[in-house]
């Protein structure tokens, strides 16, 4: 009887558990969908679709349905080539995919008859100027922006400035969506909340005597500030949802440094001061860490190590 009891409650765990990897996958990767078609524009069914990560290598294995139809979901963000075999026609490789957090790509794929051993067809996918299947108002802040764009403090939570109706919210120093108060936003980060449960503000905020902490703008890869009318599984915030992701190891290695500093030592004197006698103020400040990522076992396993140190 108590075996049963125990085997019951761990059942259920595991259950919660599965659902719960399920629910932040949904909100911190993307999904691609389309359809297998031949030159006339049947679809094909039981054509062999394969979703490739050009970083990691990673293979997704998936087959259209009798409507000739695909979808792959929860995958990371990132650059794919989708790759589609069926017997009796040439294969063909879409390559350039790019998926970006919460997105939904849409690949189409078009063959042509030929010999399934033969050639591949290679074409360069090209993105829409519009994603079709969002149904919500959301901004993408890509991993390109993160590292050109300058902002003070490297804190990358600056750039969600960059999306229309935002604003400083001079009353506690949050960021502010159509004039609300930042405790009305909610702050994700690779699917999980992190957001403090008492203040209702994101974990880290500086100010009211709380250690502040934050995540090195280096191991964000990219984020999305949705606004308005976003999907079901994003709750908690009247405001916005800012969805982020971090990055992780590739099959290449890569490494970096840096370091700012502020010291009175390199500054002018203020006139006003000289004249008065006054010695320069105390104006030190230090912030410097690096990056370190790469293989453990190519397509197979990855490390990725990130420092942000203040003084």
């Amino acid at each position: 009887m108590n075996q049963n009891v125990l085997r019951r409650f761990f059942l259920s765990i595991a259950i919660v558990l599965a659902m719960t990897a399920i629910a932040i996958a949904q909100q911190a990767s993307g999904s691609i969908e389309g359809l297998v078609r031949d030159s006339t524009g049947a679809v094909l069914a039981g054509a062999d679709v394969a979703v490739i990560n050009t970083e990691t290598g990673a293979v997704r294995m998936f087959v259209t349905n009798e409507s000739g139809f695909y979808k792959v979901p929860s995958l990371p963000v990132g650059k794919y080539t989708v790759r589609v075999t069926v017997q009796g026609f040439a294969p063909k490789d879409l390559t350039n995919v790019i998926l970006q957090v919460g997105s939904v790509a849409e690949v189409n794929v078009d063959l042509e008859v030929g010999n399934a051993g033969g050639e591949t067809v290679v074409v360069t996918a090209e993105a829409p100027l519009v994603e079709t299947t969002r149904t919500y108002v959301a901004t993408t802040v890509d991993e390109r922006s993160i590292k050109d764009l300058p902002v003070n403090g490297r804190n990358f939570l600056e750039f969600a400035l960059l999306t229309p109706g935002v604003s400083s919210d001079p009353r506690g120093g949050d960021i502010s969506f159509g004039g609300l108060r930042g405790t009305n936003n909610s702050l994700q980060i690779d699917g999980s909340d992190n957001n403090n449960t008492f203040f209702g503000q994101s974990l880290g905020r500086t100010g009211s005597g709380r250690a502040p902490y934050q995540f090195s703008k280096d191991a964000v890869k990219e984020f999305q500030v949705n606004t308005n009318t976003y999907a079901a599984e994003y709750g908690r915030a009247g405001g916005a949802v800012i969805n982020a992701v971090t990055k992780s190891g590739a099959n290449q290695y890569h490494g970096g440094a840096f370091i700012f500093l502020r010291d009175r030592s390199l500054n002018a004197e203020e006139p006003f001061a000289k004249a008065n006698r006054r010695p320069k103020a105390r104006n030190r400040f230090y912030q410097f860490g690096g990056i370190a990522s790469g293989p453990i076992k190519k397509d197979k396993a990855y490390f990725f190590f990130n420092y942000d140190g203040q003084r």
